[in-house]
Formats: structure tokens, sequence, C-alpha cells
């Protein structure tokens, strides 16, 4: 590779153009159809909340887009973001930097595509629309703290490159 760096660019502005298309399609075209965004919600919310939150998207015809964002354009965002901070990363010269790197991209990827798959189950957009067998109680749903966890590596994700973008050697 001649040029690492334009790699790398290229790389954080893929993800942030990815990011930017997500949340034009889920606010656009679905949040004003639906009663709220498991992905974009911080408050709790039990798993009877995405029963109707599927529904609702059944009836109103857009299960196959929020299937698209959630399944392809979020499944390629995750692996651009890592791969961008594994790299910003991996280009400084300490073994801690680049160690730091690639456990934390890791990290963030795993609970995204975690978050996802559970919301794919639980809103039968995994399977050819049956819902998962979720008990409908009042408990707040374990999508609700992956997500927030997500949220917490993503920030540190993204102080970190910041951090390591500013080091030298």
């Amino acid at each position: 590779m001649k040029n690492p760096l334009a790699l790398v660019r290229g790389l954080g502005f893929g993800a942030l153009g990815l990011f930017l298309l997500m949340v034009a399609i889920l606010q656009i075209k679905i949040a004003p159809n639906v009663a709220f965004l498991p992905q974009a919600e911080l408050r709790p919310y039990p798993d009877s909340a995405l029963v109707n939150l599927a529904e609702t998207l059944r009836e109103q015809g857009l299960n196959g887009t929020y299937k698209t964002v959630l399944l392809s354009i979020d499944f390629l965002f995750i692996t651009v973001f890592g791969l961008w901070v594994m790299l910003v990363h991996m280009m400084r010269s300490a073994v801690s930097w680049r160690f730091w790197g690639v456990t934390i991209a890791a990290h963030f990827m795993a609970l995204d595509f975690s978050e996802n798959m559970m919301l794919a189950m639980r809103l039968g957009l995994a399977t050819k629309g049956n819902l998962a067998s979720t008990e409908l109680t009042a408990q707040i749903s374990a999508v609700h703290w992956v997500t927030l966890a997500k949220y917490s590596v993503g920030a540190i994700c993204l102080l970190s490159v910041f951090i390591v973008s500013g080091k030298r050697g």
C-alpha cells in the first residue's frame, strides 16, 4: 500500500457516510411511522414494545426497509467502523495502543452485531415473520442494555481514535 493514511481516511469517511445513510433512512422513512426506534432509544423498554414495533413495521410495509438497514447497511457500517478504529491504532508504534485499538473495536463490533441479531430475532426479521419466543413482560429488554453498552464502547472508540491520532510515534 503506497499511502496507508489514505486508506484510513477512506475507511473513516466511509463509516461516516454509512452512518449518515442509516440515520437518514431511519429518521425519514421509519421514525414517522413507528412509536420508537430501538437502536436510538436511551430509555428502557420491554420486549413487548419490540413486538408492537414489529407489528407496526409489517402493517406499514416497512419491515423490508428496516431489515435492509439492520442487516445490510448496519452490518457494513460495523465492519468499516471497526476496521477504521483498528487501523488508526495499528499505525502507532506502541504495541499497547495497537492492542487497545483492536480490543475496543472488537468489543464494539461484537456488541453492535449482537444488538442487530437480537433485534432481528425479536422483530421476526430473521425468522420469516415469526417472532422470537420472548416473554411479554414489563421487564426491560436485554436489547436495551446491549444498546447502552454499544454506545459506551463506541464513544470510547471515538475518543481513543482522537487521542491516538494526536500522538506521534
